[in-house]
């Protein structure tokens, strides 16, 4: 394929990314649906929606700098390149934790229901594609960079750590919707989830890696 007609290709998909999951959010403020969510504002308090909106924003930031590259051939800033890899490793998280965790717990129909569909699983997989053969495929992300993709589940955590374990939902704290407290074994979703993280985030840089040596 044409490297201009592949960046043309890719920034349409980026903008309809953004735009689903715009429309995503914004309906389910409106309106709930699925075995997890409830409407109005209290949907962000749920790692799923708050990673797709971190990879729209990631999107939207490296919109004019992916239109720049089409009219001059300038690379994107390694910043702009990070930003959108530690978006995508946040949704790949929201991906498999769907996959592996929530969808044998509460059912793959509630999963991909409605809203679900878009925001666990096609604009996810929109995200990755785009940093993998897009805004990735033009230089090799630095490894020492990798632990960024950590940082989206890490802050996550540590504000679910307080409002579930040490506030608790009598106390007007969160109810533990995602089951990681079950058993009172919190301290072993904690390691489960960073190391899973981390994990996810070495894989997108091994396959960025792997399509930049194809590439060449």
């Amino acid at each position: 394929m044409n490297e201009r007609v592949k960046q043309a290709s890719f920034l349409a998909v980026d903008i309809l990314n953004i735009v689903l999951i715009t429309l995503a959010a914004i309906f389910g403020v409106f309106s709930g649906d699925g075995a997890l969510w409830r409407a109005g504002f209290g949907r962000f308090v749920y790692f799923t929606v708050d990673s797709n909106v971190l990879a729209a924003l990631a999107l939207a930031v490296a919109l004019p700098f992916k239109i720049r590259r089409m009219r001059s051939g300038k690379m994107l800033p390694a910043a702009v390149t990070a930003l959108c890899f530690t978006g995508a490793s946040a949704v790949t998280v929201t991906f498999l934790t769907v996959v592996l965790f929530l969808g044998p717990l509460y059912g793959y129909g509630s999963m991909y229901a409605g809203n679900n569909l878009f925001l666990h699983m096609i604009c996810p997989l929109l995200a990755v594609m785009s940093f993998i053969f897009d805004c990735g495929g033009e230089k090799r992300l630095d490894p020492r960079l990798t632990p960024a993709g950590v940082l989206p589940t890490l802050i996550y955590g540590a504000v679910y750590f307080i409002m579930v374990i040490v506030i608790g939902r009598e106390n007007g704290g969160w109810a533990d919707f995602y089951g990681f407290n079950m058993g009172g074994r919190w301290y072993v979703s904690v390691a489960v989830m960073l190391a899973a993280t981390y994990a996810a985030a070495l894989a997108l840089w091994a396959l960025q890696r792997a399509y930049l040596r194809r590439r060449r």
